[in-house]
């Protein structure tokens, strides 16, 4: 396969998942660099089994060989060359965060109706997969269980991994294991289509998870979490935008992968 040096503005690390083949890997997003701003989406990133100086944060930019994968048709989609990622940059929260309102005003639309208009009829190389969407008002945070098969599912899965490094080796450190969450958090909300009957969907942004365990045996949590992810991402003052992308298995199963949230305000000239 052809491989092309990419460097990208980190914007989206969704939460690790575990595949069939027993490999635990991230999906992560964000916006290439060059005259034409576009989406690019890696996967697999296997970044908790990366060196301390490979480990990228949000807003960081970083540089990488990719190849395109062999079964996934969407025009973002890349499969990362192993060990070829370095981190170069980043991009703070300075001046009203003005660097990332540039980078993500640029990327912002079509609407949520639209992206799912588009690909009623499946992937393709034309076809918009991943999106910045403007909810009309505040979105509502919903917190179901998981269904206990799909818990199940996930331990097996889980315990598979660790007879297999256990049985082959691996990390000189082993990793703490990546336990299932026992419930979907959602957002429900409306987009800016004149037609829209309101959308309802899972946020897999890895931050969330996190939030989650830090608060988790707090009898409050789930308030907890409503006051970071409903009161303050999406307060007055500021200009909070959504994060979504779909699923290469169902190309109109769209996700929350994460939400910008950054001060109202336009994009201000930085000083020099």
């Amino acid at each position: 396969m052809n491989e092309e040096n990419l460097d990208v503005t980190v914007l989206v690390k969704a939460t690790p998942v575990l595949s069939t083949a027993l490999e635990e890997s991230m999906c992560v997003a964000g916006i290439s660099s060059g005259p034409i701003p576009r989406w690019i989406r890696l996967y697999p990133v296997p970044y908790r089994d990366l060196e301390d100086s490979m480990r990228f944060k949000k807003y960081e930019q970083v540089r990488l060989r990719a190849v395109r994968p062999r079964n996934d048709r969407r025009p973002e989609s890349w499969s990362p060359v192993e060990d070829s990622l370095s981190v170069v940059g980043s991009l703070g929260t300075e001046h009203g965060w003005s660097r990332r309102k540039e980078l993500v005003s640029a990327m912002e639309g079509p609407t949520m109706c639209e992206l799912f208009r588009e690909n009623a009829g499946g992937s393709g190389r034309d076809i918009r997969s991943l999106g910045v969407v403007r909810p009309v008002d505040q979105p509502k945070l919903t917190i179901v269980p998981r269904p206990p098969e799909k818990i199940r599912a996930w331990d097996e899965k889980a315990a598979a991994i660790a007879a297999q490094r256990s049985l082959f080796g691996g990390r000189s450190i082993p990793k703490p294991p990546l336990e299932a969450v026992p419930w979907v958090f959602k957002y429900q909300y409306r987009c800016g289509d004149t037609s829209c009957g309101g959308h309802d969907q899972s946020i897999i942004d890895w931050e969330v998870v996190a939030l989650y365990r830090k608060v988790r045996h707090r009898s409050n949590w789930k308030s907890l979490m409503r006051e970071k992810l409903v009161d303050e991402m999406w307060a007055p003052g500021r200009d909070s935008l959504l994060y979504v992308g779909n699923q290469v298995q169902h190309p109109q199963s769209f996700l929350v992968l994460g939400v910008f949230w950054p001060p109202s305000g336009g994009i201000q000239t930085r000083l020099t």
